[in-house]
């Protein structure tokens, strides 16, 4: 279970016309949208009501999983109780100790943050895959890059230091931009060590702002 802030949500769209289905569970209509949370971590949600119950800004805690085509579903959003405060965001949001999951865990929690990442690393491993107009043979494919790109998200990052999340964050989302990147030929991204020397590139500027000369 992880736990973030609310960055957006926004209706998924067909044909203008608000994406529903038909729980097979409940027998209920649900409508089908788009959360993006502040930890960097975005998906697809679903909702009985057509209208998101939950505003950009509330902690939350849920759950990530993978879709068969490799995206994110985002399951069980439920609004975070503060126990002696919310989690902090890194955007003044929040009291920053920690606690707001009424369970003693911290938001910095090492477990959170490397799942998080690798989930985060999964998808990019499928972008690069998609960009790099690659099929993989497997899904172990796609896992066996992520677990790369993992291993430098996460290389000499220590479990007890206070920006432990920060530095993983600003990382993967390097990775997600160098991925981006990759159709821009006249740039020569095509390999996975490529992406990784672009990412680093583009962490440099990064290590100019405040604690994120640690990154």
């Amino acid at each position: 279970m992880a736990q973030s802030i609310i960055k957006s949500v926004t209706p998924q769209m067909q044909n203008g016309i608000h994406k529903a289905w038909q729980n097979k569970f409940t027998g209920k209509t649900n409508y089908g949208f788009t959360i993006i949370f502040e930890d960097g971590v975005s998906g697809s949600c679903g909702s009985e009501k057509d209208v998101y119950p939950l505003l950009p800004g509330t902690a939350v805690t849920y759950e990530l999983s993978l879709t068969p085509n490799g995206s994110n579903h985002i399951t069980k959003v439920k609004k975070l109780e503060p126990f002696g405060g919310i989690p902090g965001n890194g955007n003044g949001n929040g009291n920053g100790n920690g606690n707001g999951n009424g369970n003693g865990k911290s938001y910095n929690d090492p477990g959170v943050v490397r799942r998080i990442a690798f989930s985060m690393c999964q998808t990019i491993a499928r972008q690069h895959y998609t960009n790099a107009g690659i099929s993989p043979r497997s899904i172990e494919d796609v896992n066996t890059l992520a677990t790369i790109y993992n291993n430098w998200v996460l290389s000499n990052v220590l479990e007890n230091d206070p920006h432990m999340r920060d530095i993983v964050s600003r990382r993967y989302y390097a990775l997600q931009l160098a991925v981006e990147c990759i159709p821009f030929t006249g740039l020569g991204i095509t390999r996975m060590e490529q992406v990784i020397e672009s990412a680093e590139a583009l962490l440099r500027p990064l290590k100019q702002i405040g604690h994120a000369a640690q990154v």
